[in-house]
C-alpha cells in the first residue's frame, strides 16, 4: 500500500542524518518561521539540519528566536579540494607552510614521485541526505542557491511542502496541503508524527509567527476554523502572539516608515473596476534600504483600509527595470490567474510575479489593463483599452435635424428671415447649433401659409374638431404627424385655426390643400348658420 505524502516525509526524515532547508527567495514571516521551528524539531530527534536563507531577511523577523543559526550558503561550500592521485603511491607525510600570504601543502610519497598529472584541484560539494523546501510553490521561486547548486537538487531527494495553489509539485515528495492558510499550520502535523505532540515555547511562537503573518493578524479571509484551533494549540504551548504582532505590526523601522511614505503617497484607486494600487522605483526603494517584505506589510494595511476594492497590487522596482508585483485580492476574487498569466504563483487571494527587461511605468500599463480586463469580465462590464487603459465613450459630433413640425407666426421684424438665409440654413445639418437659427419662428419666405396665417390671425376664426374618417397612418397618408393628428381631440371641441397651423409641416403640399379645403368648408358652414340665424 502506497503510503500518503506525510507517512513518506516522516520516513524520509527519520532515515536522513543531514538535512538541508530553504525556502522561497524574498522570505516572510511564515518562511523564516517554518524553516527554524523545523530546524529545532529535527535537532530534538537527533538530525543535523541546516537551514539557508540567502537573501537580506527583514529586520521585523529579527526578534525570532534561533535566527542567528541562519546560514547564507550550505556547509562546505566554501571548501576546495586538492585531489591526489596515489593508487601506486604511499603518502609518507602532509605538512603545510605559510608566509601569511600564501599557503604551502607539501605532499611527501612514500616511494616514487608526485606529479602535477596526479593532483586536481576542485570545489567542494555540499553532502545531505535530503533537502526539504518550504512555503515555495516552483523552483524558480526556491532561494538564490538553488541557482548556485543545481545539481544538487538532481542528486538529492526533495521534500517539497507548501500550501500554495499554483504548486508545480517539483519534490521527490509533495506533501501541498491547499486547506491550509499556511506552511506553519502544516508543520504541526509532521511535528506530531514525529513524536513532538507538544512543542516548546520557541517553536510554537514560531509556528505562531508564521501562521499570523500569512493571516494578516486572522484578519484574512483564508482564516478558517482549523487555523484557529491550531493558533489556540500554539498559544497553550507558550507561543507569544502579543510578541508577534507587536514587532510584525506596531514596530516599524525608520527604513520601512520611509518606503511605506514612498509607497502610500502613490496611491491611486480605481473606482469602476475597484483597484487599489501603488508603485515605488528602484530609485525610492534602494534608498529607504528596506527589504521587499517590508514593502509587503503595507498591502495589509491598503486592503484593510481602503473600502469598495477588490483588488490591491503594489509594484516595486527592485532592480532597473525589474520589477516584483505583488496582487491581494477580496474573498471572490481570484488574484492568482492574473499572477499566473505573467508566470507569478501564489494563492488565489495573494499572488506574486516578477517582470524583467520592463520600465515601471509600461510594467504598471500591462498590469493595469490585465487587472481591469479581468475585473470587466467579473462584473460583466465591456472593457475597451486605449493608451490610459482607461475605458473611455467615443463622442461622435451630433447631426442637427430639421424641424418641421412646428410654424409659429412671426412674432417680430428681429425674428425675419430672407427666403434665401432661411433656405440655406436648413441645408447645414453640420453647423454648429448655437448658429444653427431658432426654427421655431416662422419665416416670410413661405408666402402660401404666410398669407394664410395673416388671414386667419385677423379673423380670429376657429375650426371645430372632428375624427379623421381614416385611423391608420396607411389610411391617411402619414405617420400620425400633422393636421389630422392634430384634430383628433374630443368632439366638439374648437381650435383656433392659426393653432392647427403650427403643428402643420409647411413641405407638405396635399395637405395644405386638404386645410385650405377643410377651411373653406368651415367658412360656408359658419356663414350659413348666420344667415339661417338672422331669417329666423
Amino acid at each position: 500500500m502506497e503510503l500518503l505524502p506525510k507517512q513518506q516525509v516522516v520516513e524520509l526524515i527519520k532515515k536522513s542524518e543531514n538535512l538541508l532547508l530553504l525556502a522561497h527567495s524574498d522570505p516572510g514571516g511564515d518562511s523564516v518561521g517554518s524553516l527554524l521551528a523545523f530546524a529545532e524539531i529535527l535537532k530534538e530527534i537527533g538530525k543535523n539540519p541546516t537551514v539557508i536563507v540567502s537573501d537580506p531577511m527583514p529586520s521585523t523577523l529579527e526578534f525570532l528566536p534561533f535566527t542567528e543559526q541562519i546560514k547564507d550558503a550550505p556547509d562546505g561550500a566554501r571548501d576546495l579540494v586538492l585531489k591526489i592521485n596515489i593508487e601506486n603511491i604511499g603518502i609518507e607525510k602532509i605538512s603545510t607552510n605559510t608566509d601569511g600570504k600564501t599557503l604551502d601543502i607539501i605532499i611527501t610519497p612514500e616511494t616514487g614521485k608526485l606529479e602535477k598529472k596526479d593532483a586536481t584541484i576542485e570545489e567542494a560539494k555540499p553532502q545531505y541526505d535530503a533537502i526539504i523546501v518550504l512555503d515555495t510553490p516552483d523552483v524558480d521561486k526556491i532561494d538564490r542557491i538553488y541557482d548556485q547548486y543545481t545539481e544538487l537538487f538532481f542528486e538529492t531527494p526533495v521534500i517539497n511542502i507548501d500550501h500554495h495553489p499554483g504548486n508545480e509539485y517539483f519534490g521527490t515528495i509533495n506533501w501541498v496541503d491547499l486547506t491550509a492558510t499556511s506552511t506553519a499550520e502544516i508543520l504541526v502535523a509532521i511535528f506530531e508524527a514525529l513524536g513532538k505532540s507538544k512543542p516548546n515555547e520557541d517553536v510554537a511562537t514560531l509556528l505562531l509567527a508564521g501562521i499570523t503573518a500569512d493571516t494578516a493578524s486572522f484578519k484574512n479571509t483564508n482564516t478558517t476554523p482549523k487555523t484557529l484551533t491550531v493558533a489556540a494549540q500554539l498559544l497553550a504551548a507558550g507561543g507569544r502572539l502579543q510578541e508577534i504582532i507587536q514587532n510584525l505590526y506596531k514596530a516599524k523601522s525608520m527604513k520601512a516608515l520611509k518606503l511605506w511614505g514612498k509607497i502610500l503617497s502613490n496611491v491611486q484607486k480605481d473606482s469602476e473596476y475597484r483597484i487599489v494600487w501603488s508603485k515605488v522605483g528602484f530609485k525610492d526603494f534602494d534608498e529607504s534600504g528596506a527589504s521587499l517584505e517590508e514593502a509587503r506589510e503595507v498591502m495589509d494595511e491598503m486592503l484593510a483600509n481602503t473600502p469598495n476594492v477588490d483588488v490591491v497590487g503594489l509594484i516595486v522596482e527592485t532592480e532597473r527595470n525589474i520589477s516584483r508585483v505583488i496582487l491581494k485580492g477580496v474573498k471572490g476574487t481570484d488574484v492568482l490567474s492574473i499572477a499566473e498569466s505573467f508566470g507569478g504563483s501564489g494563492q488565489n487571494l495573494s499572488a506574486s510575479f516578477e517582470m524583467k527587461n520592463v520600465s515601471l511605468e509600461s510594467a504598471e500599463a500591462k498590469i493595469l489593463d490585465r487587472i481591469r480586463n479581468e475585473r470587466a469580465k467579473k462584473l460583466g462590464k465591456a472593457f475597451g483599452r486605449n493608451e490610459n487603459s482607461v475605458t473611455k465613450e467615443k463622442i461622435e459630433p451630433k447631426r442637427i435635424e430639421k424641424r418641421t413640425d412646428r410654424i409659429e407666426p412671426q412674432k417680430s421684424e428681429e425674428s425675419s428671415m430672407h427666403e434665401n438665409e432661411w433656405t440655406a440654413s436648413l441645408a447645414s445639418e453640420e453647423s454648429d447649433a448655437e448658429t444653427q437659427p431658432k426654427r421655431d419662428e416662422p419665416q416670410a419666405g413661405d408666402d402660401a401659409i404666410s398669407r394664410a396665417i395673416e388671414s386667419l390671425e385677423a379673423s380670429g376664426e376657429t375650426l371645430e374638431a372632428e375624427k379623421p374618417e381614416a385611423e391608420s397612418p396607411e389610411e391617411t397618408g402619414t405617420s400620425g404627424k400633422g393636421i389630422d393628428k392634430v384634430i383628433q381631440k374630443d368632439p366638439g371641441s374648437m381650435t383656433h385655426v392659426s393653432e392647427i397651423l403650427k403643428k402643420f409641416d409647411p413641405t407638405d403640399k396635399k395637405k395644405l390643400e386638404e386645410f385650405k379645403k377643410k377651411n373653406e368648408e368651415a367658412r360656408e358652414k359658419l356663414r350659413k348658420e348666420k344667415q339661417s340665424g338672422e331669417e329666423a
